[in-house]
């Protein structure tokens, strides 16, 4: 398995909406001759395109979550890590992800959290294969460790749910569609064709050319935003973390309601009143639980206080959005 920092490149990708089977049926119906069969032959291509539609191999989660964690190290000015004072705040925050990821239903990838040097912006990002990051901006917002959970918890959601590998996936249907109508025009979306009639997996470790096309539109597509849904979900499951490792989901709920700016930095991001009252019902329902391990035991709830290494972020301010998430 590749080094978790690995290898990034960047590139575009186009995106093919044909409907491959109405190509296919109408085109063979027309019998038209040895130029349809050409074009008959590309739509079946593009059909063989829907078996990427898979989940992808834990090497493959790797390889482009490594990749897409340089990506988001390298936009957020790096990592701080450059004294022991740094690195105290860094293994605090790690401390307060694990506990949480092991909570969750995948304890069992290598989570590594990180704090970024960007002080300008109130930014929560993750990757697949259990990578997340807050901003030193973000840092500075945080009154509590439980927030300062809450956001964690949130990304952590993302990558359990696996709202980036999904987009990953549609980038690699829509790069075998778009090589299959043209006729293949490149190496790495020829590996991409050549998978789709294979097991669907790409190794994208020994290709940086695919990893640089592949990342790239992973990218872009996240760059677009999580779904409400997704976002809502996130939360949710978030909430059932704090809840597992002891923390006031209220507290999380505190600091979205303190952001300015509406739901998030994209428009299709859920509003944050919206947020509020989704974490308000999850807690009522524990409450009335009839099952009393799982009843809300609010007097059991910690919001523990900030650890001395936090004074290095510099002095707090009102967050000004929500974190963009990259899941």
């Amino acid at each position: 398995m590749r080094s978790r920092m690995g290898v990034l490149a960047a590139a575009g990708l186009g995106l093919c909406l044909t409907s491959c089977t109405q190509v296919t049926k109408t085109l063979k119906a027309a019998n038209l001759g040895g130029d349809v069969n050409q074009v008959v032959a590309a739509s079946e291509k593009m059909q063989s395109c829907d078996k990427l539609k898979v989940a992808p191999a834990i090497q493959e989660e790797y390889a482009l979550g490594s990749a897409l964690a340089i990506h988001w190290a390298q936009r957020g000015g790096g990592l701080l890590l450059s004294n022991a004072a740094e690195q105290g705040l860094n293994t605090y925050v790690n401390t307060v992800g694990r506990n949480l990821a092991m909570q969750s239903p995948r304890p069992e990838l290598g989570w590594t959290f990180g704090v970024l040097k960007d002080a300008q912006h109130f930014n929560a990002l993750s990757a697949p294969a259990g990578y997340v990051f807050v901003t030193r901006g973000l840092l500075q917002g945080v009154e509590n460790e439980a927030q300062l959970a809450g956001v964690l918890a949130h990304e952590i959601a993302h990558v359990v749910l696996k709202h980036a590998l999904n987009q990953y996936v549609s980038v690699k249907v829509s790069t075998c569609q778009g090589a299959a109508a043209a006729g293949v025009v490149s190496a790495a979306a020829s590996t991409v064709v050549r998978a789709s009639h294979l097991d669907g997996y790409l190794d994208l470790d020994s290709d940086t050319v695919l990893m640089g096309k592949m990342v790239d539109g992973t990218v872009d597509l996240i760059s677009k935003g999580n779904s409400r849904d997704a976002e809502l979900a996130a939360d949710a499951l978030a909430v059932e973390l704090m809840l597992s490792a002891g923390y006031d989901p209220r507290e999380y709920s505190r600091l979205l309601g303190q952001t300015s700016g509406g739901g998030g930095l994209m428009e299709n991001h859920p509003s944050k009143k919206d947020r509020q009252e989704q974490i308000k019902d999850l807690l009522d329902a524990r409450r009335e639980a009839t099952d009393p391990l799982a009843r809300l035991d609010e007097a059991s709830l910690q919001r523990p206080a900030l650890p001395a290494a936090f004074a290095i972020v510099g002095p707090g301010k009102k967050p000004t959005g929500v974190a963009k998430d990259a899941k």
